[in-house]
Order: structure tokens, then sequence, then C-alpha cells
């Protein structure tokens, strides 16, 4: 924390919830974020798409949320961008949880409570921006698929080069 730190990041691969079900880590610039309403929304919404109730569950802490739903991930991630693009989707997969936040790492482990998360390996890393802004969506660690995510020291100069290159073989990107 010492060179001025932005913001920080923790990914943490605990137990792995049933195969059927998927944990879609969540981000809201608002502390005060409504996660009950949200909740509503989501079984309001796939309830009847999964032909019983959805049995979705949500966790939050602070301005993060846990949401749990044997939803398909693909189309709770439409319904995430469509229902409120405020917030962001930090990570979705079996075990993978990850937190991240503007400002000193010590605050944002304290916030997130790090020291009682359990699982078998965590990924950290702390940012001080050097290229684009000082916001969550830019702290690693990067999701990059289900249960999976990376963190990067240093500026990456030919992104635009590669996603076009990859777009063409018909990945997607967020």
């Amino acid at each position: 924390a010492e060179r001025g730190p932005d913001s920080a990041g923790l990914a943490v691969f605990g137990t792995p919830v049933r195969k059927d079900l998927r944990r879609f880590n969540l981000f809201s610039p608002e502390h005060e974020y409504d996660w009950k309403a949200l909740l509503a929304a989501h079984k309001k919404r796939f309830s009847a798409e999964l032909k019983k109730p959805s049995g979705a569950e949500i966790d939050p802490l602070n301005n993060h949320a846990i949401l749990i739903t044997g939803a398909a991930p693909e189309a709770v991630k439409a319904w995430l961008r469509e229902h409120d693009p405020r917030l962001h989707l930090l990570s979705v997969g079996r075990s993978i949880d990850i937190y991240k936040d503007m400002g000193n790492p010590r605050e944002i482990a304290r916030r997130y409570r790090f020291e009682e998360l359990k699982g078998s390996h965590g990924i950290g890393h702390t940012r001080m921006a050097t290229e684009s802004a000082v916001s969550p969506a830019h702290a690693h660690p990067y999701t990059a698929g289900e249960d999976f995510c990376l963190v990067h020291n240093g500026s990456l100069s030919n992104t635009y080069m590669l996603r076009r290159k990859l777009e063409a073989h018909g990945l997607q990107f967020e």
C-alpha cells in the first residue's frame, strides 16, 4: 500500500455449490443497494422458466452480494444487464467469489471481512492506476470464465488488436 493504492481485490475459491447452481458475485456503486428487491425480481423472472420456485438466494455484504441460482448463467447475465445496468458482475462459477473495491487494501479487507473467508486458495491484487480510471471495474482480479480469474501487472498495449482477432473466432467480451 506504500506506493499509493487506489483499489484492491481478492478472489477466494471456496466450497462449490451443487452442479446445477452458480454463484454470481455482484458489485453496486451504491452502498445502500436493495439486494432483497433484486432477489425478488430475479425470482419473479426465473421461477416460471425453471418450472418451480427458483430456489435463489442472495448473501449481501455492504455493496457486494452473492446471488446463488439455478437459472442459466447466460440468461442471468442478460437479465442483470437489462434489470440494473449499474450492477457490475464480478464473477460467475460454482466456487469463486471475488471482492473488489476502491481504497486502501486494509480497509477493503476489513469492509468485506476477508479474515472470515475460507477456501482452498485465494488470489489478491493491490492496484495503483496508471492508465485507466480508478474503479472496482478496473481493479483486479478479473474474471475470465467460470471459476477462473487472473491478475496482471503492467500494461497490455495491444488489447484491441487481440480482441478483434478473438472476436473473429466467435469469442465475446463484456
